[in-house]
């Protein structure tokens, strides 16, 4: 047995940090192959994307914390910007057509809350279905797939995505935030150990008098609900409905749930390990796009990755 499987000395060093040697090893690679990368502007853009990323990937989150998965959010991201352009468009105000997305994005999450937690439906296979369908609904509101554009319209959406507070964008704030609420959540309250007991013994949670459906219920609401956040952001970045555009982002957001388990001592997902991860997945994906390479190839070198942690998580674990 090697010294890597021991987990001694420096493979043990690199099994429990890989995560973050990852991303010092990617900003070194990009910074190495265009000196821009770590430029102001670019380190703004990364925390951008992460800011979209991260609502999607903490939902996520919740319900890998139960032992289940949301495939879902990328359509509810879709929908959520083109019922608000529908809305836009027929001439409600901004307030209005943002309740209007968050109440899409409800829908989905009850309906999955339905089906997993009610009627015991593997969640893979639930939330897939909601993918499917979602996906369709989005092609039969925008005519087979055409944007619905607001670049005319003069109701602020736009602002949403350029607005700075102290110098530093609003999303960067929303990102911290919304981490930092769902860490104190889910690490410093008593509905948080519940939730993460019942995620490491669903039978034992049930000895204990721990209602497991509810959390179950209220994992897949708040992911239908943080994917409709993250809808709304995008909605304000492209000032339009763009159809299925949430796909792009749902492989990264599962991929930043996914590592947060990783990067936890106690082997359990968590908020602030998945806000790395969407930092991670963000620094590299705008990396790839700044050193050139080609969209259809970026799926590729991130999927490896994901794998290449998932392998090194595996070792650790032995």
């Amino acid at each position: 047995m090697n010294s890597i499987t021991k987990h001694s000395g420096a493979g043990r060093f690199v099994l429990d940090y890989f995560a973050y040697l990852t991303l010092f090893v990617a900003v070194i690679f990009f910074s190495a192959v265009n000196i821009d990368y770590l430029s102001l502007g670019n380190l703004r853009e990364i925390l951008m994307r992460a800011s979209i990323t991260t609502p999607i990937a903490l939902g996520i989150m919740l319900t890998l914390g139960l032992r289940g998965i949301d495939m879902s959010p990328g359509t509810t991201v879709g929908l959520t910007g083109i019922v608000m352009a529908l809305m836009i468009q027929a001439k409600y105000g901004l307030g209005t057509a943002i309740l209007a997305g968050c109440l899409v994005g409800l829908a989905v999450g009850v309906l999955n809350a339905v089906l997993v937690a009610r009627f015991n439906l593997e969640p893979l296979i639930a939330t897939l279905s909601m993918m499917f369908i979602g996906s369709s609904i989005e092609r039969a509101l925008t005519r087979g797939g055409l944007p619905i554009y607001l670049y005319g319209e003069k109701v602020g959406l736009g602002k949403i995505f350029r607005t700075d507070i102290l110098s530093i964008p609003l999303l960067i704030w929303f990102l911290a935030v919304l981490a930092f609420l769902f860490y104190l959540v889910l690490d410093k309250t008593a509905y948080g150990r519940k939730f993460y007991a019942s995620g490491a013994s669903l039978r034992g949670s049930v000895n204990a008098g721990i209602s497991i459906r509810t959390y179950i219920a209220a994992a897949y609401i708040l992911s239908g609900l943080t994917a409709s956040l993250a809808g709304v952001l995008v909605a304000s970045q492209v000032r339009s409905g763009q159809p299925l555009v949430g796909q792009s982002f749902l492989w990264d957001s599962i991929g930043a749930a996914f590592i947060s388990r990783f990067l936890s001592r106690r082997d359990r997902p968590n908020a602030l390990g998945t806000a790395f991860g969407a930092i991670l997945f963000a620094s590299i994906h705008v990396g790839l796009t700044l050193v050139g390479v080609q969209f259809y190839l970026r799926n590729f070198f991130l999927g490896l990755i994901i794998l290449i942690i998932l392998l090194a998580a595996s070792l650790r674990s032995r």
